[in-house]
């Protein structure tokens, strides 16, 4: 049974419930107000010793500057822990309440965005020293907050020795002349004959500058000799080549570097280009580093970057890694994009229930999802979703999923940084984060050719937000503290719900034999639901809920969604005070709420049955192939 209120019925029912709240008080002096139940109540949360975390991205360069020079730091990070998570591990009400963190490329590089690396086993000076790198390790370790870096291992740059040592021997053994390098250099990276080349395409780029196109991978030439050099990314990227064993002897060496720095696990970038959109080989070369990772720590995490559709990443979860983000559910185009903006949440549900199920018949435990809503690739969140209450639906949706839900570094703020000139996307999704308005990052040197007319300065601050309860940071704090008191979320088996409204996604997650159930009522209305008639009569506490709440004076409309688009209906004063309340099975959820449940039965592990996963034609797509 469903039930939906009005606006103006409910108004009337406030109207009556007020009326009997001062007859109750007659008598008294005064009125006594009743207190104010926190949405998410306080509770201890256990932390769990497995892979499970809520992952915070870190642009190192742009997020503090702790010596003064312009540049975000190692000792930057340190210093603004206790906003990431609390020192006692308890939630705090200054702490956002991640519990991993991923560092962007920190060793050295030519570029300013170091994923053309020199010296794989050193850090950039901008960043600090060695050491401040180590303590910054063990501070977080010391908050149990997992550490993963940025790993770049498809190329390197062309300033690293061994690309300077390639193309010494490769000239050296054209012309018969003596190399000063070992001839093993040879082998480092990928490359093809002239010969090759010529069966290859020529393609034009600015003027007199051309690349050779060669079964499907883009190469350049080597200076001074007839060779050409695989390059996919850019000239100063050239490709490894994993077909050598001496590669793979560097490769080890790097591993055991990090690993003994304390380093937790790896982001591999771009795993597609190992071996040129083969996924099967690019899936063993990820078999042999994961094993040989875990094989030096069994609990070392792994999770790599395949902007691919959703068929083509469950075959990489085949290659041992632990997660591949979700790129088919991010960035405007995206899933969650969509159901925010058509109110879709039954489809959402039932597509979360397909690809969960799907992961756990690649691997039963080891396959975690990683869902996000933007990264440093794509423009921020904060230019498709145009109300707040928007971003924080979509907020709701991704850190609520089950899995490894990863917050790129002023997500949670709103921070901007888009442009429709695409040379210019990256540095300017790559801005300072604005800790309050004497810190907005002014001071810090922005990317090399960032988009100057992005300004931050109608965006309030992390420590201005924190003050403001309904702020977009405080609603990420909400979920976060909801999810880390609820584990079943992120590790469960979901099953679907059916409440009987496209606009409400609603699913169950089952572990350890528990469940609890999300609902999220995408639409502004108010619904009220009979669980028993329903079938959920099982779920009988209410955990929590968040109320995607707009920011004042700003307006949503239920009408068909235009991106950018300006809404039509005004957002009533009554919706800043909703309240989800659950009595006798009979749910309240206000409009733009998500709430948890929990059920007081025990549930035997769920048997996935494979006929029920389907592959939709949209899965066979890729969501906005920005990168390429």
């Amino acid at each position: 049974m469903v039930l939906k209120f009005t606006k103006r019925l409910r108004s009337a029912l406030l109207i009556a419930l007020a009326a009997l709240t001062v007859l109750g008080s007659c008598g008294t002096k005064e009125a006594i107000e009743p207190e104010k139940k926190p949405c998410v109540p306080d509770e201890t949360i256990v932390e769990y010793d497995d892979k499970y975390k809520n992952f915070y991205e870190i642009f190192v360069r742009s997020f503090y500057d702790s010596d003064g020079d312009g540049f975000g730091d190692f000792n930057g990070i340190a210093k603004k822990l206790d906003y990431l998570k609390s020192s006692t591990g308890a939630y705090s009400s200054n702490s956002l309440g991640v519990n991993g963190i991923w560092l962007m490329p920190i060793c050295p590089s030519p570029s300013y965005h170091k994923y053309d690396v020199s010296d794989y086993c050193a850090v950039d000076p901008m960043y600090g020293t060695m050491e401040d790198f180590e303590n910054l390790v063990q501070k977080c370790h010391e908050r149990n907050i997992t550490f993963i870096i940025d790993m770049v291992l498809n190329h390197t740059s062309t300033q690293h020795e061994w690309f300077k040592a390639f193309c010494d021997v490769i000239r050296c053994k054209e012309t018969g002349s003596e190399s000063e390098y070992d001839e093993k250099y040879a082998e480092y990276y990928s490359y093809i004959t002239e010969e090759q080349a010529n069966e290859g395409a020529r393609t034009q780029e600015n003027g007199s500058y051309y690349a050779i196109t060669y079964n499907g991978a883009r190469y350049r030439p080597i200076p001074g000799s007839s060779c050409y050099y695989e390059c996919n990314f850019s000239d100063d990227m050239p490709e490894l080549n994993y077909d050598s064993e001496y590669v793979w002897e560097e490769i080890e060496k790097i591993c055991d570097f990090w690993i003994g720095k304390g380093v937790d696990g790896f982001r591999f970038d771009a795993v597609l280009y190992f071996y040129f959109n083969d996924h099967a080989k690019n899936a063993q070369v990820l078999r042999r580093i994961t094993d040989y990772c875990k094989s030096k720590n069994p609990n070392f995490y792994t999770v790599g970057e395949a902007w691919v559709s959703s068929v083509s990443i469950r075959e990489y979860y085949k290659g041992g890694l632990d997660s591949l983000f979700n790129f088919p559910y991010a960035n405007s185009t995206g899933y969650i994009a969509k159901t925010v903006m058509a109110t879709q949440g039954a489809t959402f549900a039932k597509r979360v229930q397909n690809w969960n199920n799907s992961l756990k018949q690649v691997s039963a435990s080891d396959a975690i999802d990683a869902p996000f809503v933007s990264n440093h690739d794509m423009s921020r969140s904060s230019s498709y979703f145009r109300t707040l209450s928007q971003r924080k639906m979509a907020a709701s949706l991704y850190l609520l999923m089950p899995g490894n839900p990863y917050i790129y570094y002023g997500e949670e703020i709103g921070l901007k940084g888009s442009t429709s000139d695409s040379s210019k996307k990256d540095p300017t999704a790559r801005m300072a984060i604005k800790w309050s308005a004497t810190e907005d990052g002014s001071k810090m040197t922005a990317p090399p050719d960032v988009d100057l007319s992005v300004n931050q300065d109608d965006i309030d601050g992390v420590y201005d937000q924190l003050k403001d309860e309904n702020s977009l940071l405080n609603h990420y704090r909400l979920l976060l503290k909801l999810k880390n008191q609820n584990p079943q979320i992120a590790r469960g088996t979901v099953t679907a719900c059916d409440f009987g409204q496209e606009s409400v996604c609603a699913y169950t997650c089952i572990y350890d034999g528990t469940a609890v159930m999300i609902i999220h009522n995408l639409s502004l209305d108010e619904n009220a639901f009979d669980l028993k008639s329903l079938g959920y009569e099982d779920f009988t506490e209410l955990r929590g809920y968040v109320v995607a709440k707009a920011a004042e004076g700003e307006t949503e409309t239920d009408s068909a969604p235009v991106f950018g688009a300006s809404s039509e209906e005004e957002t009533e004063e009554e919706e800043k005070d909703a309240v989800a309340t659950l009595e006798n099975g009979k749910l309240l959820i206000p409009g733009r709420t998500t709430v948890v449940l929990r059920s007081a039965k025990h549930y035997d592990d769920v048997v996935i049955d494979p006929n029920s996963i389907t592959v939709s034609p949209e899965d066979e797509q890729v969501q906005a192939m920005g990168e390429q």
